[in-house]
């Protein structure tokens, strides 16, 4: 195998990977959205996750369900900045079944942000492959 179908199938295997998984998780904030109730919520807490890549704020958010339960939960998808300071009003997607599932009901709070960005590297890195491809058959 040459050099080039080797970075081929490389670049376009790691891009269909990234779009799949981009996909799954724009998917997957879509169906959220459709069944999720909105309302509004005071944050509460952030808890803080640090890595090499920085800090990520995941913030605990207090609402009251469209049947009165209160709940307090921590959101699923993390950012930084984070979306809100304790203290602050959110607006918040849950999920009637399992109040506990919360999300920010934002681009970046609700996955779709994240989806978002996987599919589009996935579909430069597929393209990145083709166009290696095809520039080597002519």
């Amino acid at each position: 195998m040459s050099q080039t179908a080797l970075i081929t199938l490389i670049l376009s295997g790691i891009g269909l990977l990234f779009g799949l998984i981009g996909g799954g998780i724009t998917m997957n904030a879509r169906e959220f959205r459709r069944r999720a109730q909105r309302t509004r919520g005071l944050v509460v807490g952030l808890r803080a996750s640090r890595s090499d890549d920085g800090t990520v704020y995941y913030p605990t958010i207090r609402f009251t369900t469209v049947y009165g339960q209160q709940v307090e939960a921590e959101t699923a998808y993390g950012s930084n900045p984070p979306p809100a300071r304790p203290g602050e009003e959110v607006p918040v997607l849950y999920d009637p079944a399992k109040p506990t599932r919360i999300r920010v009901d934002s681009a970046a709070g609700s996955g779709t942000l994240l989806g978002g960005v996987f599919l589009a590297v996935g579909i430069v890195l597929f393209a990145a492959g083709a166009g290696v491809a095809l520039v080597q058959t002519f």
